[in-house]
């Protein structure tokens, strides 16, 4: 499991966090326009990273930052096309990631009834949920173990930033050492 504290912010109820932060692609269109943010941002980054997953790429990615952020604001969600691009989203697929995609926060999927609601969502019909939670499930699709960076870009695996990456084994035993503290996170 990994979290990142370093933008986690508490945020009392009824109230709405004014940060502006995390990698641009990802960012919602109440946090361009400076609305104030609650936590209907993460079910919106949740149909960004799943639209990427799917397609290779974010939905309203542009390499110019401005028109970027003004497709975020402004465009509907596109799919590529099957015959043209070789990449198939289903149908319960693009309905969930358009539904986590709706610009007014209040009205995108999970704004009412959070995660609950968003597993009720067809896309997850075939998922027992139970099993996921138990860790019952066997992955459809398991990287080989021992060629964990085969799977990443060359130019980024040989460079220093793979180095800097791996924790030292007194770290890791720090680590180890305090893992019941992330129980259950």
């Amino acid at each position: 499991m990994l979290a990142d504290f370093g933008l986690a912010t508490k945020v009392d109820k009824n109230k709405l966090a004014m940060s502006f932060c995390g990698t641009a692609e990802y960012l919602s269109p109440e946090m361009l326009n400076n609305e104030g943010h609650d936590h209907t941002v993460d079910w919106w980054t949740l149909g960004i990273l799943l639209y990427e997953m799917l397609v290779g790429i974010p939905p309203f990615f542009h390499k110019n930052k401005h028109r970027m952020y003004y497709l975020i604001k402004e465009a509907n969600v596109t799919y590529p096309v099957p015959e043209k691009h070789n990449i198939y989203v289903s149908p319960d697929a693009q309905d969930l990631i358009n539904k986590l995609l709706i610009k007014k926060k209040d009205q995108r999927i999970g704004s009412k009834g959070g995660v609950k609601e968003i597993l009720q969502h067809p896309f997850f019909k075939e998922l027992d949920i139970d099993m996921l939670m138990q860790k019952k499930l066997t992955p459809t699709y398991m990287p080989e173990i021992g060629q964990e960076l085969a799977y990443f870009d060359q130019k980024l695996v040989k460079s220093d930033h793979v180095e800097m990456s791996v924790i030292p084994q007194d770290r890791q035993k720090l680590i180890k050492t305090n893992k019941k503290a992330f129980d259950g996170f």
